[in-house]
């Protein structure tokens, strides 16, 4: 059996989702592919990330292309064998709405962005998978015809021998936050220091770390008062930053727009505790008064209240952190979750549906199939000088 993944090159939970998985599918008869699409001109941190697969494919165009020719060449990748392709994005699901393949194809809807594809493109998909119960129901809701293919499987994530051991050692000590993402306004991250300067005025004795890269990143190091105690770092591989993390108290995440936070069981995993946006899906879930705090989103005073309530109280923060490890090891490691997404896979050859496609009009004026791709990008390129 072949697994093809579609993932963007660009930093983010969708990339470690995907990894995740590639990593934790051993199989022997089980041959794994990667297409990595990447956009010139994307302005997201990119990941450029190996992943430990049998072939890393890197698909390249630019937006200047004529998309109907971006999508045929996508097609020319895939192989005429049955098998299972896994879709994340748009683009791939362009090229299915116009191109069939003898795979059966399984879309990972990670949130809303996701669920707005499952809703366009049901007809070239034959299984759904949600990672938590706000998008499955909501799946279930909007395809209601096909229920028998909509699936909730969690993700999961390598749980690590190291883990942070909090000691209650009083408020002598600051505590120690972190911030983990993609350095972006979708994240919240503008909060961060306006949840620092309450710290400050409050008398909270604390560090910050943040660790992640994206195209706000200087705005927000702009931001951040000469003499406040934050790093920002951007580790060469993942297990450096589980290590770090492992040395933290408190995961900050002031998000604005979450489906299932990858970030959020890394750090758990290390037994750091949550202070997070309330927002639906697998941070209610997964987030109750046990495991952290979740805070109405934009309430900077709510997250800077929850901080000072876990400075103050380090037995309560020793306690929400070995409740956070045992969590990710029962419901969210990588080894077990991922038996779950092969059983799936296996049933390929029998889950796989005659697709009659739209060919829905993608692109702008310039996105023609007649039109050449030499002309669109040349007309295009004058047309921003």
């Amino acid at each position: 059996m072949r697994i093809i993944y579609f993932v963007d090159n660009k930093l983010g939970g969708v990339t470690s989702l995907n990894f995740n998985l590639t990593s934790f599918i051993t199989d022997t008869d089980i041959e794994q592919w990667v297409i990595h699409i990447d956009l010139e001109e994307l302005k997201m941190a990119k990941a450029n990330m190996i992943y430990p697969v049998n072939k890393n494919i890197t698909f390249t165009y630019s937006a200047f292309d004529n998309v109907y020719h971006v999508i045929h060449n996508l097609y020319q990748l895939i192989p005429e064998e049955a098998g299972v392709l896994v879709v994340n994005y748009e683009l791939e699901m362009e090229m299915l709405d116009h191109f069939e393949v003898n795979q059966t194809v399984y879309q990972l809807v990670h949130d809303e962005y996701n669920l707005r594809l499952s809703i366009k493109y049901s007809h070239v998909v034959d299984i759904f998978i949600a990672h938590n119960q706000y998008i499955f129901e909501r799946l279930q809701r909007n395809l209601p015809d096909r229920k028998k293919d909509i699936y909730y499987l969690p993700h999961g994530v390598k749980v690590p021998s190291i883990y942070r051991v909090h000691e209650p050692v009083g408020d002598t000590k600051p505590i120690k936050l972190l911030f983990l993402g993609r350095m972006s306004s979708s994240k919240g991250i503008f909060d961060l220091p306006r949840i620092n300067e309450i710290l400050n005025s409050k008398k909270i004795e604390f560090e910050w770390i943040c660790i992640g890269n994206g195209p706000e990143l200087e705005d927000l190091k702009k931001g951040w008062d000469a003499i406040d105690k934050v790093e920002f770092i951007s580790p060469a591989s993942n297990d450096e930053v589980i290590m770090i993390c492992s040395k933290q108290d408190i995961f900050v995440l002031p998000t604005k727009f979450e489906g299932s936070p990858v970030s959020l069981i890394e750090t758990m995993s290390v037994g750091v505790v949550p202070v997070i946006t309330d927002l639906p899906g697998s941070i209610q879930e997964i987030v109750d008064k046990d495991i952290g705090f979740r805070i109405t989103e934009g309430d900077n005073f709510g997250f800077a209240s929850a901080i000072e309530t876990l400075s103050l109280n380090r037995t309560l923060l020793g306690e929400l952190g070995k409740t956070c490890r045992q969590k990710i090891e029962r419901e969210f490691d990588i080894k077990l979750t991922s038996l779950s997404y092969i059983e799936l896979f296996r049933q390929f050859s029998k889950r796989r549906k005659d697709k009659l496609l739209k060919k829905s009009k993608i692109g702008a004026r310039l996105d023609q199939p007649w039109i050449s791709p030499l002309l669109t990008r040349f007309l295009r390129k004058i047309s921003n000088w």
